[in-house]
């Protein structure tokens, strides 16, 4: 059988079938690179993504600025509600300060009489 089988004509393939499966062969082994459009839009969605962060970050700053000020200023109002008394502060150019309570000064109204 071997020799019969070797008796028989040669089979060759034709030049298009070699280059074609060459082709294929190194299609397959070939990374193939995403478009240059996926590659684009990509760019621009991560800059977006990062756009996005830095400003979520921005306003989140604000905020807790904004809460500091408010408890500042509730702060700051209790503290003049906690002053009840009436307090009177005299200074003059040389420096000199005297703070009167005006509840516990003996303090006598100005006569509205004139005396001309």
């Amino acid at each position: 059988m071997g020799n019969c089988m070797r008796a028989l004509p040669r089979a060759t393939a034709s030049p298009r079938f070699t280059s074609d499966v060459k082709r294929a062969i190194r299609a397959a082994e070939a990374p193939r690179r995403p478009a240059l459009t996926w590659r684009i839009a990509a760019a621009f969605a991560m800059a977006a993504c990062l756009i996005a962060v830095i400003q979520i970050g921005s306003m989140q700053h604000e905020r807790r600025k904004m809460q500091a000020l408010r408890v500042e200023q509730q702060k700051i109002q209790a503290e003049l509600a906690a002053v009840k008394e009436p307090v009177v502060v005299l200074e003059n150019d040389k420096g000199d300060r005297v703070i009167m309570d005006l509840n516990s000064a003996s303090v006598q109204p100005a006569s509205l009489k004139t005396y001309d």
